[in-house]
């Protein structure tokens, strides 16, 4: 668990380096890469891309909760970088990695903001089974020949890509440049403007060194790397919806009608604690999944089950005030010139990252009931 000082520091810097910049959310929408690659070489110089990287691999050490406190105050200014994707879960899996010399230059070139990465790892219908990964790798020559698809890659404009793939009968992760020969990726727009990547393998030449890590370990590691993004998607999502709430809130004391503010209406107030009860709700699952996968010698189950509550409630409480915010706002709230539809925008786009809210309460119960099992 982080030091409390040094959560607020970051905090601080956090809002300092990133605040809400309307144009700038504006000026990268349907704009490739999507987000401006100089504001992510001031992230890594922050060291926000190295929190979860230990000390002896060139990073900061930090724990989850340093991460998910940087990830809030980007989605209250609702940034577009994918700090969850190329910041939190790739260095997380990078670090996880075994130590090898490649490895090692490939994690430095990622926290130092040199080189954007992110993992591709789900089936066209958005499977959460990291072992239903439909690319293989064939051994050729001194390399491997890689053939298949994945979806759902979320930042389609990354220089490289953590793939996973049956690598002769066991699970593998490789690192794929992009630009590779025989790598296509299809756009798909998002909500906020943004876009997200169907990945196709034909015949793609790896060299033996592009195989990261391999066999027994290697889908624990993964599996790892996506909780711990899960979690830092729920915080991110928290930031949206604090700020959706703000927006919300000013709007009902300023709008008038029939000569008073329609906040003195007692009806809107009424929908207004529910929604701040909601958001408030949302944050104490955060805590709470948090708490879980930062104690000692937490069980792979248990982190997962953490994160999949979370993501249950947050990932579907986030789309709802979201939703609500638009019908406190009456009409204002359709308009794109208005700063609330950046965030609702944000919300839709991010909320299905790393599994919805739907998938995340079938995976908790699935994982509840094999506890269950396991303990009668």
């Amino acid at each position: 668990m982080t030091d409390p000082d040094t959560l607020r520091m970051l905090e601080e810097a956090a809002r300092g380096h990133a605040p809400f910049d309307a144009a700038r959310v504006r000026g990268w929408r349907g704009t490739a890469p999507g987000f401006d690659r100089g504001h992510w070489q001031a992230m890594a110089e922050q060291g926000w891309l190295s929190i979860l990287v230990p000390e002896e691999a060139g990073g900061l050490g930090l724990d989850l909760d340093a991460a998910a406190a940087v990830a809030t105050v980007l989605g209250r200014s609702a940034a577009p970088e994918p700090f969850v994707a190329a910041g939190i879960v790739a260095p997380k899996l990078l670090s996880s990695c075994p130590p090898s010399e490649g490895r090692d230059a490939r994690l430095a070139r990622v926290i130092g903001g040199e080189a954007i990465a992110c993992l591709a790892w789900q089936d066209v219908a958005g499977s959460l089974e990291v072992g239903a990964a439909q690319v293989t790798a064939a051994s050729e020559g001194d390399g491997f020949a890689i053939d298949g698809e994945c979806r759902f890659v979320p930042v389609p404009d990354a220089d490289a890509f953590l793939v996973t793939a049956n690598a002769n009968g066991e699970l593998a992760l490789f690192w794929i440049d992009a630009g590779t020969k025989g790598l296509t990726i299809d756009r798909e727009t998002t909500a906020d403007g943004n876009s997200q990547g169907w990945m196709r393998f034909s015949g793609v030449n790896a060299a033996g060194t592009a195989c990261i890590a391999n066999g027994a370990g290697v889908e624990a590691m993964i599996n790892e790397a996506i909780d711990y993004g899960t979690i830092g998607n729920c915080a991110e999502l928290l930031g949206n919806m604090e700020r959706c709430l703000e927006l919300t809130l000013e709007y009902l004391k300023t709008r008038t009608q029939f000569g008073q503010m329609i906040g003195k209406f007692q009806v809107l107030q009424h929908r207004a604690v529910d929604l701040w009860m909601n958001k408030e709700v949302a944050r104490h699952a955060l805590t709470a999944s948090l708490n879980t996968v930062m104690a000692p010698n937490v069980p792979a189950a248990g982190r997962a089950r953490a994160a999949s509550s979370a993501k249950a409630r947050i990932g579907q409480t986030a789309l709802a005030l979201a939703n609500d915010a638009v019908q406190l706002h009456g009409a204002i709230g359709f308009t794109d010139e208005y700063d609330l539809a950046l965030y609702v925008n944000r919300a839709i786009a991010i909320a299905p990252y790393l599994g919805n809210a739907a998938e995340h309460l079938k995976r908790y119960g699935e994982l509840k009931q094999r506890r269950t099992e396991a303990a009668a």
